[in-house]
């Protein structure tokens, strides 16, 4: 045997073959992660929505027991206003001086780099609120719809039902 020879199996490196498998594998891999991780955004998007959501009606809750009544904001900023405990209930509602102890957690919202504060859902847009006014035959107590109008900023139709995804639309009725 020639001591010069080398025997490319006891060397210990990879073939050109095996080279290209893993690399194949590797993108095969990687193009399934990318075509899944806009899905999973998507989720988390419409997760964190919801949450806010929740915690924007468990404030007019607040709100409706500390006042009676829920807020009659006609736009975003008075709702904010409203649950920042700056805004007392009516159709013009009164500014509140000194201010009431705030019935949101506003550090964990999305805010408008306007000069007045808006609620922003996680696609940008302000969150819609109405304020159903009911009258004394039906009920005394008023209520409120609270939705979002979703990553495509259009609202659609409201169906029944307390939390719905309803054509990307994520709606909450009281």
């Amino acid at each position: 045997m020639d001591p010069f020879s080398c025997n490319y199996r006891t060397v210990g490196a990879f073939s050109l073959i095996e080279l290209l498998v893993v690399i194949a594998l590797m993108g095969i891999l990687g193009g399934l992660i990318f075509s899944i991780s806009p899905w999973i955004f998507r989720r988390g998007e419409s997760s964190r929505a919801q949450s806010e959501i929740e915690a924007i009606s468990v404030a007019l809750e607040a709100y409706r027991m500390h006042f009676g009544d829920f807020p009659q904001a006609r736009n975003p900023p008075q709702l904010f206003d409203a649950l920042d405990g700056k805004l007392g209930p009516g159709v013009t509602p009164a500014v509140l001086n000194p201010p009431v102890r705030p019935f949101l957690q506003a550090g964990q919202f999305s805010f408008s780099r306007d000069t007045l504060p808006e609620l922003l859902d996680p696609w940008g847009n302000p969150y819609q609120y109405r304020y159903i006014s009911r009258e004394p035959p039906a009920s005394t107590v008023s209520g409120f719809t609270l939705f979002s109008k979703g990553p495509d900023g259009k609202a659609s139709t409201f169906g029944e039902g307390d939390f719905q995804l309803d054509e990307d639309n994520l709606r909450y009725r009281h």
